[in-house]
């Protein structure tokens, strides 16, 4: 994107172009969760949140969303390495497959939690897996 670009597209307190220090305004992905609009009357707010602390307080509106966001490409891409690089179980694999499942089906749609019986039942299996298989999420 072109400094231009980014101009237009990045809101501005007085002179001073936010987005040059605001996460939420780079394009880098998956890396904030805020879902307010650059207009929000309140994004002056936000945006100091953002660079004092790295969140802010709209990614707590719906906080399961914004896990399942977070955790769901690392987690997919800690599958793929592990699966290279490491010997494990098929059990443990089997497991970090279902909590994907679940955290897919949790972030689906942005989060409307529209499910089918059988969605609902996969969620949670995967959600009794995370205790099981979160000390082991590493290589």
């Amino acid at each position: 994107m072109k400094n231009d670009e980014l101009k237009n597209e990045t809101p501005t307190f007085g002179n001073v172009l936010l987005g040059a220090v605001d996460v939420k305004y780079l394009g880098v992905p998956n890396i904030c969760f805020s879902l307010t609009d650059k207009d929000d009357k309140r994004e002056i707010e936000f945006i100091k949140q953002r660079i004092e602390r790295g969140f802010d307080d709209s990614e707590t509106w719906s906080l399961r969303d914004t896990m399942a966001l977070f955790i769901l490409p690392r987690l997919k891409r800690y599958q793929e390495i592990a699966n290279d690089f490491l010997k494990r179980d098929d059990e443990l694999v089997n497991d970090i497959d279902c909590f994907i499942k679940a955290m897919e089906l949790v972030s689906r749609d942005n989060g409307s939690c529209i499910h089918t019986p059988e969605e609902e039942k996969q969620m949670f299996e995967g959600f009794e897996k995370f205790p099981k298989i979160f000390m082991s999420l590493w290589w």
